[in-house]
Parts: structure tokens; C-alpha cells; sequence
């Protein structure tokens, strides 16, 4: 089976939420003929704010809620009937907590949410989460969702192994003051992430889509430069797409044939444990 996936590196404005909600419908509209034509739609973490600080969530709900950010997206959803749309991610308050969460709408519809796993920096002050994982389906495919950091838990993504195709992945990350970058030419940060992406859709033998924010960021409390640098990996091809676009605003697309995956999980097994191979004898 093929599907067609289509997604924006959008960089967020700090803290303008409504703005930011405006700017992602009429960025869905401007591509509305080509939308269409996609099965699935991904935005990178926190498309709608950016990251927060625990002294800045009252300012983060004083225009819109979390709650009403939620039905804003449905409604979005709604003009693009036959579209999936993982919605990046975005602070939901749920049961008076927040969580970094990612949700997954069609035509108006929740499918599913995911709460980030691997809190970091100012998440571990104003987050929670759990140990869920979270699925869904475009036609026969089974898709998994994670969101950036979580890249670095290898328990995360094993537990999606025999569930699902693809795993997606948006990211807000940037160099984010890392010391030893400066001792080199290269970009560390999207070789590890990079690697990262690679090795866990390997392992598990599903594919991987790694969708990053890009350009220059500005909040009141620090700057970054957000890497881009999305990609898709599809065993046994490795990187099939990958972008060094820096324009936040450009529709990319990719095509996933799920033949030469299920070929690959055949002859390879990865996704099978140590008990597996101890029952054959092989340990």
C-alpha cells in the first residue's frame, strides 16, 4: 500500500497563539489543492507557542485555551474531509495538568493523543505524562506517534514493534547552547538526530517520519536556531527524503510504499526479542 504524506517545518511566533492558529489555516489553505491529495498531514512540536517557562503558562491561555485550541484544530480538519492531520504538538491542559501532547484529527474527528515521554528543560516544571503509546490508521496503515526527545528512549519506540508501519515524530529542535558544537564544522545535533531516527526505525522495522521546525527562534527567556533537517526513513532504503529547505512555510511530500518494509521486516525479524531468539536455540 501507498500514502501519500505531506508536511511543514512551521516556526511559531512565541506565544502568539491565535496568530499562530491563523497563520496554520491560511498556510493549509494557500496549499488547499495539494492538501487534498494527501493522505496525512504533520506539524512539528509546539507549532501554536513554542516551548514555555512555568511562570509564563498564564500568558499562554489568556487568549485561547488549550481546550479551545483543540476544537479550533477540528474545525480546521473539517475542510480537508479525507486528510489525517497530526497537529505537531501543543501544551493540553487535561484533568487541570498539562502535558506536551500531540493529537490526531480527521474531519473534525479526535483519533488519538500522545503525551511526550522524555521531558526536558522547563517541560520537567510544567508537564506531565504517562506510559502510553498511541496508534492510528490511514487505510490499512498503522502509524505510531512520538514526539522529539522521546528519539533518545529506545523503550518508547519498542513498544510500537509489530504494531504499527511508521512511527511520526515533530520536533522543535535546535542547537539549544550546546558547548561542543563549536568544536565543529559539522551540525551535530541533526547527525544525532538523524542517526537517531535511522537506528530506531531499523531496530523496530517500521519507517520514521522526523518532522523539525526551522529558522531563527526568539522567546523572552532565550534564543535558538531550529534545525529543520526533516526526514523519512523507510527500511531497507534508509533515508528515502530528507530537506535542507529553510523556508518554514513550504509544503514538502513523500510517498510511503509500505511493500519494501514488510520485505524487510521478513528477512531481517528485528522486531522479534530476546525470547524469541532463546526459543529457537539461537542463544
Amino acid at each position: 500500500m501507498i500514502i501519500n504524506i505531506g508536511y511543514f517545518q512551521f516556526l511559531p511566533e512565541f506565544l502568539k497563539v491565535r496568530k499562530n492558529l491563523e497563520e496554520v489555516k491560511n498556510l493549509l489553505e494557500k496549499n488547499r489543492e495539494d492538501i487534498k491529495k494527501l493522505d496525512l498531514i504533520v506539524f512539528p512540536e509546539y507549532f501554536l507557542s513554542g516551548p514555555l517557562t512555568l511562570d509564563l503558562i498564564n500568558n499562554y491561555e489568556k487568549e485561547i485555551s488549550s481546550n479551545e485550541i483543540l476544537t479550533y484544530l477540528k474545525e480546521i480538519s473539517k475542510f480537508y474531509s479525507k486528510t489525517t492531520f497530526v497537529m505537531g504538538s501543543f501544551l493540553l491542559k487535561q484533568g487541570g495538568k498539562y502535558s506536551n501532547t500531540s493529537v490526531v484529527i480527521k474531519n473534525g474527528e479526535l483519533l488519538t493523543r500522545y503525551s511526550k515521554k522524555a521531558l526536558i528543560y522547563n517541560e520537567n516544571y510544567i508537564c506531565e505524562s504517562n506510559d502510553k503509546i498511541a496508534t492510528f490508521k490511514i487505510g490499512k496503515i498503522k502509524v505510531g506517534l512520538a514526539i522529539c526527545w522521546d528519539l533518545i528512549l529506545p523503550e518508547v519506540f519498542r513498544k510500537y514493534a509489530k504494531k504499527v508501519d511508521l512511527v511520526v515524530a515533530p520536533s522543535f529542535w535546535g542547537i539549544g547552547g550546546n558547548a561542543l558544537q563549536a568544536k565543529y564544522s559539522f551540525s551535530l545535533e541533526k547527525k544525532y538526530y538523524t542517526a537517531l531516527g535511522i537506528t530506531r526505525a531499523y531496530e523496530n522495522s517500521f519507517a520514521l517520519l522526523f518532522v523539525n521546525s526551522v529558522g531563527k527562534y526568539k522567546s523572552s527567556f532565550y534564543s535558538d536556531r531550529i534545525m529543520g533537517g526533516s526526514y523519512f526513513v523507510n527500511p531497507p532504503f534508509g533515508i528515502i527524503h530528507k530537506t535542507n529547505n529553510k523556508d518554514p512555510h513550504i509544503l514538502h511530500s513523500v510517498k510511503f510504499d509500505t511493500k519494501p518494509l514488510n520485505q524487510y521486516k521478513k528477512y531481517y525479524a528485528t522486531d522479534k526479542d530476546y525470547f524469541y531468539y532463546k526459543s529457537k536455540k539461537v542463544i
